[in-house]
């Protein structure tokens, strides 16, 4: 199955138990004639790892839980440069509507609507206030560098530590009631209708969506900094609805001051990005343990905010320039199949088989366009020595190994 990044996807998670009658279902979506002109993908009859890459729902979505994804790839790519701007200037009313009618005849749990490729929905369709917090904090869950409080620690969780995070998801989800989540959703459309249903959607007045405030509301809603000491203890303390609206998660405590000294601590031991010129181009070097998929998609997003850190010494020059031209990305990877190759992860083999082969001063080095989850398309390319290396740069890689050294 090829899948083309910056399609866009109807997300349907099924109620658990509930009997789905593919009639109905194929009938709300127009019949079989419409339905052909979409991709039907069902995660669970693929390799693990793919739902993981592609758009995760564990640990929110339970054994028994069906899920089914529609991929409109007629309009992909639905923004002449996903990486350049947040912004996609298609009218999605229409999808957002069918959306709506699929999730009022069957038994929806979830459904969403969103770019592949991109991370934050344009709509969300849910039956409890709960459910959307859960949606909210999968990123949380599955970060390996995220603590149990919802602190980033310099070095992954271990084994246990992060197994400790995943049983604390569930009681995480009751600490807000649902006056406290609706408060973090700000200015969203929000409609609550007699059936049950939640329908909240990012949409702009004439159907355009700019994914940024869906980021926003997203981290609103997920409330990390509101996390209780003990997992699942009530939180009673008031929602700040224009705070939610305007600033980011992290922002919005009361008591601000303090808050900069442990980003400090946290980032002190971190080994710092490495800037290079790449001819008029910039290039950041990131070390092993400063790249994953959260910062592949604020690298997607232009987010330099939340990419550099002080520890990173950039001068002044340098750093007007990455604002103003934006800058290229080298990273290290640990396993072929962190990368995609028409809607498949990548193997060996496949890797193998159909990399270009450098010879003379570079004899050794292969190289392959592939697609790098929350992202784009990246060149991948491997030394001889076995390492591997993504880059957004799709040039040669030999002008790649020059600066690597």
């Amino acid at each position: 199955m090829s899948l083309s990044i910056d399609s866009l996807v109807t997300d349907l998670m099924f109620q658990s138990g509930d009997a789905l009658d593919p009639e109905v279902l194929v009938e709300v979506l127009g019949g079989q004639e419409e339905l052909a002109k979409k991709q039907v993908l069902d995660p669970d009859m693929q390799d693990p790892r793919f739902e993981m890459e592609l758009s995760p729902s564990m640990p929110f979505r339970r054994r028994g839980e069906r899920r089914l994804m529609l991929i409109d790839d007629s309009v992909a790519p639905m923004r002449p440069d996903p990486q350049a701007t947040t912004v996609i200037s298609v009218d999605l009313r229409p999808a957002r509507d069918e959306l709506i009618k699929v999730c009022t005849a069957v038994p929806i749990r979830i459904g969403r609507l969103f770019a592949l490729g991109s991370w934050g929905d344009a709509v969300w369709i849910v039956r409890s206030y709960r459910d959307l917090r859960g949606l909210c904090l999968i990123s949380w869950a599955l970060d390996p560098a995220m603590d149990i409080d919802g602190r980033r620690r310099a070095s992954p969780l271990g084994q246990s530590e992060f197994e400790e995070k995943l049983m604390a998801y569930d009681k995480r989800l009751d600490e807000l009631d649902e006056d406290q989540i609706r408060a973090c959703l700000g200015d969203a459309n929000i409609e609550e209708r007699e059936d049950g249903l939640i329908i909240i959607d990012m949409l702009e007045e004439d159907g355009t969506w700019d994914q940024k405030n869906s980021l926003m509301r997203e981290m609103a809603v997920a409330a990390i900094e509101r996390f209780s000491h003990f997992p699942g203890a009530k939180n009673n303390e008031p929602v700040d609805a224009t705070t939610a609206e305007i600033e980011p998660a992290a922002e919005s405590k009361p008591e601000p001051a303090p808050a900069p000294e442990p980003v400090v601590e946290a980032v002190a031991n971190v080994a710092p990005l490495q800037t290079k010129r790449l001819g008029d181009a910039l290039l950041i070097i990131f070390p092993q343990e400063r790249f994953d998929l959260e910062v592949a998609s604020k690298l997607g997003k232009r987010d330099w905010d939340n990419i550099v850190v002080p520890v990173d010494g950039i001068n002044g020059e340098t750093k007007d320039m990455l604002y103003r031209t934006g800058a290229d990305f080298v990273a290290p990877i640990e396993f072929f199949s962190e990368v995609f190759v028409e809607g498949k992860p990548l193997s060996k083999p496949q890797f193998e088989k159909d990399a270009h082969s450098y010879e003379g001063a570079h004899s050794g080095v292969r190289s392959m366009e592939v697609q790098l989850p929350r992202f784009g398309p990246v060149l991948l390319f491997t030394r001889p020595d076995g390492s591997r290396f993504v880059s957004s740069n799709l040039g040669e890689a030999e002008s790649l190994l020059g600066v690597l050294g």
